[in-house]
């Protein structure tokens, strides 16, 4: 399907003997965002760390625009645009905020861009330099996250646990990804920040930006998602679109809790 960005099709994940993951099937669509939701060991985290190439699937298919990545190197992967925001942060310590920032741009290159000047009757060549790509990132990334900008000279380590996260995924959005993948982007944050950062969320996604979040707050992702999947003991359970099930009472106490 066209508009579909990504395709997940009867995945399979083994931990030795234990299969983690049991032939699941998920879509993406282009500009939306997509979550997985479940409780600790449901086999989220282990999908979005298959589909980001850290994991091996023991059989089943990942399309990325059509093209078959299944078991491709993460750093092909984020060449291609699909880049990771990692559970637990992994701020790299001893580095400024700024350039924890900047790391996350180390793929972008420099970029010649044809264009016809209907006035002349010519083909125009654009040229924009990585440094140039660099710094139209920051701004970006400074206008989603303020703070970040007020703070870019200090120490990274020195944030805090919301500051961090801002942090984390703004690294990821430097470079430019056409698919952003979020691993528990709450976990461990006050419930005030927490509201803060799906905020933030669902602004990245009104800017045309595609998003595949995993998470257990559960109340906090079915408000800004599009699409829902529920995974339990590595299977697919149930899935809608996000509004339909926050108005299912039944569905939400079953799968999601009181």
């Amino acid at each position: 399907m066209e508009d579909m960005i990504l395709q997940v099709k009867n995945l399979v994940v083994d931990y030795g003997i234990i299969r983690a993951i049991k032939g699941i099937d998920l879509d993406v669509k282009k500009g939306s965002i997509v979550a997985i939701l479940g409780a600790n060991g449901a086999g989220k985290s282990t999908t979005i760390r298959t589909i980001n190439g850290v994991v091996k699937p023991k059989s089943g298919k990942i399309l990325f625009d059509g093209e078959d990545i299944t078991g491709m190197a993460p750093y092909r992967l984020a060449k291609k645009g699909i880049i990771q925001s990692p559970e637990g942060r992994m701020i790299l310590r001893g580095l400024s905020v700024e350039d924890n920032l900047l790391v996350g741009a180390y793929s972008l290159k420099g970029t010649s861009t044809e264009m016809f000047d209907e006035a002349t009757q010519e083909t125009k060549v654009i040229k924009q330099s990585a440094r140039a790509l660099k710094k139209a990132a920051l701004d970006e990334v400074y206008a989603y996250f303020p703070v970040l900008k007020e703070r870019r000279r200090q120490q990274a380590s020195t944030l805090s646990g919301g500051e961090q996260q801002m942090l984390a995924i703004g690294r990821a959005l430097m470079g430019r990804p056409s698919l952003l993948l979020l691993d528990e982007p709450s976990l461990g944050l006050a419930p005030l920040i927490v509201k803060e950062i799906f905020a933030i969320i669902k602004k990245i996604k009104e800017q045309g930006n595609t998003i595949l979040l995993v998470e257990q707050n559960a109340f906090q992702t079915l408000k800004i998602a599009d699409y829902i999947y529920v995974m339990e003991l590595g299977k697919i359970k149930t899935q809608g679109i996000a509004s339909d099930l926050l108005q299912d009472e039944q569905l939400v106490k079953a799968y999601l809790g009181a």
